[in-house]
């Protein structure tokens, strides 16, 4: 074949195939009938596969039978024979004479495979990827030399862009098809938009939730849908979601009447093709919402209900305590001071579950004062030792006498002292010891309670101070986890640290600082 016929007929196949309209299986069939023309090929084929190694589209030459229906076979070549050696070696391969070379075929009830002449299988790749095999077979042996070779190789490179760009085409469109179904009949309010928060496109949760209709919708930008001057996107607000990061955040969206909904937002970029978009999802949380307040408000009403009853009942031990002061059985003395130091515990608790609702909800300490923490560490010691000499425990005092006076607020400290000391009683086998240390470190009053209990796992160090969580002991002493997160709550609000060293078998260590503020008055 003279060069300028060579020439034409890769030109003429070429726009042949940009004709085909990103069909793979029409650009198979045009590929393969005008690649057996040029080169006087009467029998071929010519298969695509997937990831999974399994024949997707095939088309054969010189045959009426339908390459649907033989797909089992086409599975089974593409791991033997001459198309499995170019489909997994991705080089092209010469079988001179079908007749005794091995890489040939040669299968039973098989009639659409020739059994005589030369063949050659030419891999058809894109970037780097296997998209298919071509081959061609001629009747004559030792048929294909190095000009036909050199011309099917440039044949294969035109074939293999245009199948690539057809499968990416065809598996673009299947996604944003898919997407488009999803995003569509989604339960949930979804919103699209630009790199530069231009709204591209809105389901119909979103048109409902917000009271818009589409058109109106698509005219805006996202920062007239959400408060976005806050939080985590900040006024720099797409560069975190230009760069690829997934972002999750509570922000209130406003509705065409002005309203305010509270959602929670996620948003995420996504490529369609070419073009990449802000995927919006915003999960309406009115009724979380209503549900936690309608929670907090029936917790705050219990506890304050409590409170009264509780009061009264101490009150009432105390007037019996006076009364019956000179009374000559000691016991019954004893068991009123029992009923008061129970009645003053539950007091406490209810002051704690009040005190985690205030401050999990931001609200500021509301009676800080200048306070002596010689006075405040000996009144929560003087109330924990009647329990722990009931427990024939020792109680030993480590505090420094240059502590400062500090503005806290008083009652609060002292009841997380008090948690921490009962812990230790709660803990402590019947004999130890419990330590109670306070002094200046590094401009902060550092605080801690020592116990010579059965120690704490490192992995629960942190967790021990989250609502609800306890280290589980084999006869642990029971209790509901609230304790140690009320004492974090309020260290941390008088702007303090609290942590616990431990090892199991070997005691804990409960330990909190506080800042000093102002002059350091001794006492």
């Amino acid at each position: 074949m003279s060069e300028s016929k060579r020439l034409e007929s890769l030109y003429g196949i070429a726009r042949a195939l940009h004709d085909q309209d990103l069909d793979v299986k029409s650009i198979l069939q045009t590929a393969l009938s005008m690649t057996g023309e040029a080169i006087q090929a009467k029998h071929g084929c010519v298969i695509t596969s997937g990831l999974d190694n399994l024949v997707q589209d095939a088309y054969i030459l010189g045959t009426s039978r339908d390459a649907e229906t033989e797909r089992r076979l086409w599975n089974l070549l593409i791991n033997r024979g001459l198309i499995g050696f170019v489909h997994h070696g991705h080089r092209t391969i010469i079988v001179r004479d079908l007749t005794t070379d091995p890489r040939w075929p040669v299968l039973p009830d098989t009639p659409l495979i020739p059994r005589t002449g030369s063949a050659i299988g030419l891999p058809l790749e894109r970037a780097g990827k296997t998209l298919g095999v071509m081959i061609l077979i001629h009747e004559q042996v030792d048929y294909f030399d190095g000009e036909s070779v050199e011309m099917l190789d440039a044949i294969a490179n035109i074939a293999s862009a245009a199948i690539g760009n057809a499968v990416e085409f065809s598996s673009t469109r299947a996604s944003q098809a898919h997407y488009q179904w999803l995003f569509k009949d989604s339960i949930v309010p979804i919103i699209l938009t630009d790199l530069d928060g231009q709204i591209v496109d809105v389901n119909r949760q979103t048109c409902t939730l917000l009271d818009y209709d589409y058109k109106k919708l698509t005219q805006l930008q996202i920062n007239m849908i959400h408060r976005m001057g806050t939080g985590p996107i900040g006024t720099d607000r797409f560069a975190s979601l230009q760069d690829g990061h997934q972002i999750e955040f509570r922000t209130s969206a406003w509705t065409s009447v002005g309203g305010e909904i509270p959602v929670v937002v996620r948003a995420r970029r996504l490529s369609f093709g070419d073009r990449d978009l802000i995927e919006w999802v915003e999960q309406d949380i009115s009724p979380q919402l209503e549900l936690e307040q309608l929670r907090a408000d029936l917790t705050a009403m219990v506890y304050h209900d409590l409170r009264g009853p509780l009061h009264t009942i101490n009150s009432s031990f105390s007037s019996l305590g006076r009364l019956l002061i000179n009374h000559e059985q000691m016991t019954i003395l004893n068991l009123i001071q029992v009923g008061m130091r129970s009645t003053r515990q539950l007091s406490r608790m209810i002051e704690a579950l009040l005190d985690i609702q205030r401050l999990e909800e931001g609200r500021a300490i509301l009676n800080r004062k200048q306070t002596s923490l010689h006075n405040l560490l000996a009144t929560a010691a003087e109330l924990v030792q009647p329990l722990a000499a009931e427990a024939n425990q020792h109680l030993q005092f480590m505090i420094d006498d240059n502590l400062p006076f500090l503005g806290v607020d008083q009652d609060m400290i002292q009841r997380v002292v008090i948690n921490l000391l009962e812990n230790a009683v709660k803990y402590t086998p019947d004999g130890g010891i419990i330590t109670l240390a306070a002094g200046l470190v590094d401009y902060r009053v550092r605080i801690s309670v020592a116990d010579s209990g059965p120690g704490i796992p490192k992995n629960m160090h942190r967790q021990i101070f989250d609502k609800f969580s306890r280290v589980k002991y084999h006869d642990a002493p029971k209790g509901i986890g609230l304790g140690l997160a009320f004492c974090r709550l309020a260290v941390e609000a008088h702007g303090g640290q609290i942590w616990v060293e431990s090892e199991p078998g070997s005691g804990s260590v409960f330990i909190f600082t506080l800042p000093l503020e102002g002059e350091l008055a001794a006492v």
